[in-house]
C-alpha cells in the first residue's frame, strides 16, 4: 500500500486531489498540511512513499521541500502541482529527483497515472531489495554452514585413524573467520547421563547449554564458533593472549552455577592448548579432547585445562602379538573366546596408560575397528565408506560413556555383534554374488547406474541376480541403492555447507524434486529441515 502526503497552500485542492485518486490503487492518506515547513515535519515522522505538493508555498516552496527531503536521505517520491506560469519552476524540480509534475487544473487521469508509475516503479525496487536481501541472508548462511564444516571436520578427526588438518572447503579458513594477533583455543562441553533415553533431549538443548558458555566470553573474544554433536559441544574461540585467564576464570564461575534442566547429568568442561596459527586448530581440538577425557578421573563438575607436560598426544598402534591373537579368534568366530581375550587386553592396556581414558578409547576403538575391518576382508576391493562410517556410529557410541569401564563394555558389546552377524552371514549363505552387488552400489551409487550394471558386476543375468538379491538381503537392488544415497545424502547434509542441490547431484540424482521426495520418504522429514535440526 501507497502511503501518501499532500501539501498544498488550499485547502480546496487538498480535497480535490483526495477526491481524483482512483479507488483502485491502493493507498493511503497519510497527512495533510497547507505549509512547507509542516510538510517536512510530517516527511520526517511518517515517512510516505509519495508527496504531491504545490510548488508554491509559505515556509518552504516545492523545491526547498525536496532538497530538503533529500539531505535528510529520506526516501519519498514527489509529484509537483504548479500552474502554467510555474512551469519553469516544475522543470527544476524535476531536475532536484520529482517523479512527475502535473499542471492545474488537476486532471485525474494524468493524477493516477502518476502515481500507478510510481507503484510499479516502487514495486520493482521492492523486489530489488527483497533479492537483495535473500543474497545477502544466503551468503551469511552460508558462511556459517562453512564456520561449522570448519569444526565438523576437526572434531570428526579427532577419532580418525590418523590425525591431520582437516581438508580446506573451497575460500578458506580465514575467508569466514576473520584472523587477528592472537590466539586459538577450544572449549568442549560434555555431558553424561546412564539413560540413553534421554539422549533426544540432551542434543536439543545442549547448544542452549553451549551458547550460555559463549555469551560469557564473548565480550573479550575477537571471534567464536560452535557445533554441537552427541554429547558434546565444541568452541572454538580467537582471542588475545592475554584473555586467557580471564576466560579461564569466567567458566570456572559459570560451571558453578548449576542450570536446574541440567542437574541430572555429570558434566565437565575442557580447555586445550593455546595455538597462535590457524594452521594448529586441530592440535587445539585434541588436546581439548585429551582433556575432556580425563573427566573420569577428574570427578563430575570440574574444568579440565590441558597441560603439555602430561602426555604425548601420539597414538600408539596395535601391537603385532595382540593382532595375531585376535585373528586366531576371528578366525573361529568363537566368542566365548573373543570375552576373554578382549578383558586380557583390556586390563593390560588400563594398566599401561594408568586408566587414561583418552588412551584406552583410542586403543579400543582401534581394536573394534580392525576387528570390523578382518571380518570383512573377503571383501575386494575394501569398502572405504562403510569402514569410516563404522568407525564415526562406534567412537560416538564410545562417546557416551560415563566411565571407563564403560567404554571397555560399549567396545566388546560392539565386537561381539560384528562376530554375531558375520556368524549369522555364514549360517545363511549370503553369497560372493550379493557382496559385489553391494560393493559395486557403494563404490558407484553417485553415477547414473542401470540394473544391468550392477548385476553385471556379480557376472549374473538381471532376474537372476535381481531374484537372489531380494531372497538374500529382504529387498530390492534399487531400494538398496536408495539406502546407501540416502546414507550418504544425510552426512552430506551434517558435514558440508552444500546445497541440497549440489547433494542432489552427488549422491546420484539430477531431479531436486525427485531426491527430495525420496528424503522424505525414507528420513521422514525435508533436507532443509534435517540440516536445520543438525546445525
Amino acid at each position: 500500500m501507497l502511503k501518501i502526503l499532500i501539501a498544498d497552500d488550499e485547502a480546496g485542492i487538498i480535497q480535490l486531489i483526495k477526491k481524483l485518486i482512483s479507488t483502485e490503487i491502493d493507498c493511503e492518506i497519510v497527512g495533510e498540511t497547507t505549509d512547507g515547513m509542516s510538510a517536512l515535519s510530517m516527511i520526517e515522522m511518517t515517512r510516505p512513499d509519495i508527496v504531491i505538493t504545490d510548488i508554491r508555498m509559505p515556509g518552504l516552496n516545492g523545491i526547498e521541500l525536496i532538497r530538503e527531503t533529500r539531505k535528510a536521505n529520506i526516501p519519498v517520491e514527489f509529484i509537483i502541482i504548479s500552474g502554467y506560469k510555474d512551469f519553469f519552476y516544475a522543470q527544476n524540480a524535476v531536475k532536484y529527483g520529482a517523479a512527475d509534475y502535473l499542471l492545474k487544473p488537476i486532471k485525474a487521469d494524468e493524477l493516477n497515472g502518476a502515481l500507478r508509475r510510481i507503484g510499479e516503479k516502487q514495486g520493482e525496487t521492492e523486489k530489488i531489495k527483497s533479492k537483495i536481501a535473500d543474497m545477502e541472508n544466503a551468503i551469511a548462511q552460508s558462511r556459517i554452514m562453512k564456520r561449522k564444516s570448519f569444526l565438523a571436520s576437526w572434531a570428526r578427526q579427532l577419532t580418525e585413524a590418523a590425525v591431520a588438518a582437516p581438508e580446506k572447503e573451497s575460500g578458506g579458513f580465514e575467508e569466514v573467520f576473520p584472523v587477528e594477533p592472537g590466539i586459538f583455543a577450544v572449549l568442549i562441553l560434555k555431558l553424561d547421563f546412564d539413560e540413553r533415553v534421554e539422549e533426544d533431549f540432551l542434543m536439543k538443548n545442549l547448544e542452549v547449554l553451549g551458547d550460555k558458555y559463549y555469551r560469557s566470553i564473548c565480550d573479550i573474544c575477537i571471534d567464536g564458533e560452535s557445533y554441537s554433536k552427541g554429547s558434546r559441544y565444541y568452541l572454538l574461540f580467537h582471542a588475545k593472549e592475554q584473555q586467557m585467564e580471564e576466560i579461564i576464570g569466567r567458566v570456572k564461575a559459570l560451571m558453578k552455577d548449576r542450570i536446574t534442566q541440567y542437574n541430572m547429568y555429570r558434566f565437565n568442561a575442557a580447555i586445550g592448548s593455546i595455538v597462535k596459527s590457524a594452521n594448529q586448530i586441530n592440535d587445539a581440538f585434541s588436546s581439548a579432547d585429551y582433556a575432556i577425557m580425563q573427566r573420569f578421573q577428574a570427578g563430575s563438575g570440574k574444568l579440565i585445562v590441558y597441560d603439555k607436560a602430561e602426555s604425548s598426544l601420539i597414538r600408539a598402534g596395535i601391537p603385532g602379538e595382540i593382532r595375531q591373537n585376535m585373528d586366531r579368534v576371528l578366525y573361529s568366530l568363537d566368542i566365548s573366546a573373543f570375552h576373554e581375550l578382549f578383558r586380557k587386553i583390556y586390563a593390560e592396556v588400563c594398566g599401561q596408560y594408568h586408566n587414561n581414558g583418552y588412551f584406552i578409547r583410542n586403543f579400543l576403538l582401534e581394536s573394534v575397528c580392525y576387528i570390523e575391518l578382518r571380518l570383512h576382508k573377503d571383501e575386494e576391493p575394501a569398502d572405504e565408506h562403510r569402514v569410516r562410517n563404522y568407525r564415526e556410529m562406534l567412537a560416538e557410541k564410545i562417546d557416551f560413556s560415563c566411565s571407563v569401564e564403560e567404554i571397555y563394555s560399549t567396545c566388546l558389546k560392539c565386537a561381539v555383534e560384528l562376530m554375531e552377524q558375520v556368524k549369522r552371514e555364514r549360517k545363511e549363505g549370503i553369497s560372493r554374488p550379493i557382496k559385489c552387488m553391494k560393493n559395486y552400489i557403494r563404490e558407484h551409487y553417485a553415477e547414473n547406474l542401470s540394473l544391468d550394471e550392477i548385476v553385471g558386476s556379480a557376472e549374473l543375468s538381471n532376474a537372476y541376480g535381481s531374484s537372489i538379491f531380494k531372497k538374500e538381503t529382504g529387498m530390492t537392488i534399487t531400494n538398496y541403492l536408495i539406502q546407501v544415497r540416502m546414507e550418504e545424502a544425510q552426512k552430506l547434509i551434517r558435514e558440508t555447507s552444500l546445497t541440497v542441490n549440489e547433494i542432489a547431484y552427488k549422491v546420484g540424482y539430477n531431479d531436486t524434486r525427485y531426491f527430495s521426495k525420496l528424503f522424505i520418504k525414507t528420513v521422514g522429514i525435508k533436507p532443509i529441515d534435517y540440516r536445520k535440526f543438525y546445525n
